[in-house]
This record gives structure tokens, sequence and C-alpha cells, in this order.
């Protein structure tokens, strides 16, 4: 079940391919998936960061999103790239901590400079700006996401993946299982309904 050191080290290097990570992840080398965690794990707490504004939230499914793609390897077969993969079921774990919280509403308060302490981002790439307008663009993005989380779950999702991951249509309907058409209709319904979001809480001060 194990490997030898120096296909570890290749990997440790970004050498072997994931595909070939993921084969031996499948086979039983835990070396292997702990490679794939190494690799996914700052881009998939980065987004269920930016989907929460809460650290601890995070950090709860961003581990339960590893150990749910631990367990499911098995079932993994390819067609997406495996770090879709992971979003989708990131995206699962988000959607049954919503439905939690919708039964059991407990006050959290949103981390918004949790980018100063380097353990999360808000941006998906590292800033360059001084402090203070580091400060800005979190609350900038504080003020798009507080708005996007007044949207309907669907919304929510397709624009987070699609404007805050980067993704683009046919990634982000690999991730949710939609039609790429599905997804440029809720990509173009959910731009309008944030706008007026937007519009609504500049009017109101929130």
């Amino acid at each position: 079940m194990g490997s030898p050191p120096d296909d570890r080290t290749a990997a440790a290097r970004g050498i072997l391919p994931e595909v070939e990570l993921v084969a031996r992840a499948r086979a039983g080398e835990v070396w292997a998936f702990g490679v794939l965690y190494e690799r996914h794990y700052d881009r998939v707490l980065g987004y269920l960061y930016r989907q929460t504004l809460r650290v601890a939230t995070a950090e709860e499914l961003t581990s339960d999103t590893f150990y749910a793609a631990l367990r499911g390897l098995g079932r993994f077969r390819g067609e997406a790239p495996f770090g879709l993969w992971l979003y989708r079921i990131a995206t699962n774990q988000l959607r049954m901590n919503r439905r939690a919280r919708r039964r059991h509403p407990e006050p959290e308060p949103l981390d918004l400079r949790a980018e100063e302490s380097g353990r999360v981002r808000f941006s998906r790439e590292p800033g360059r700006e001084d402090p203070g307008a580091a400060r800005e663009q979190a609350e900038r993005f504080a003020r798009v996401r507080r708005a996007i989380g007044r949207l309907g779950e669907s919304y929510q999702d397709v624009l987070v993946l699609r404007y805050f991951e980067g993704l683009n249509n046919d990634q982000v309907a690999q991730v949710l299982g939609r039609r790429v058409g599905t997804v440029k209709s809720l990509v173009h319904r959910g731009l309008s309904q944030l706008r007026a979001a937007l519009d609504d809480g500049d009017a109101t001060g929130t």
C-alpha cells in the first residue's frame, strides 16, 4: 500500500500528474490523498470562507469536505477534474450547513478582517496592496457578499463560483450538476437581482 520514496518526492514537488495521484489514492495509498489534500486545501478553504465569511465555519466545512472526498473516492470517475469534484462536495456541505442554520439559528459574527491573520483570503490571488487598501477591498467584498446572501441559494452558488472562484460556465455546470444553459440563465437573473440588492443596501445603509 506504500510508495517508493522517489515517487513521494516527485508528488510533493508537483511532478506526478493529478490523475495518477487520484488513482493511487483510490488504490489505498494514503500518502497520495495527502498530497491532493495539500494541493487543494487552501482553495477549498478560501471558497468556503468566501461563501460564509466565517473562519470557524469555513474550516469545519473544509474538514467535512475532505473527509467526504476520502470516503467517496471510490465513486470518483474522473468525468470532471478532481478540483471541480471537491467544489461539488464543498457546495453540498455548505448547503447542509445552511439548512442546519435555518433550523437552529445561532448568532455568529462575520469575520470581515480575518484576511489580516493570513489564514484565509477574500480574493483568490495574493494581494499586493498596502494594509489599508486591502481592508478597503475586504469591506467592498463583504458588502457584495452580504447582498448575494440575500438571494436564493441557486443564485448564490452560481455567482460565487462564477465570479469569486473564477470558474467558467461549463465548470460551474459540472460543479452544480446543471446544464450550461441553466447556469447562464441563473447568472443573468442572479446579476440582475444582485444589482437590485446592492441598490437597496445603499438606500438603507447596509
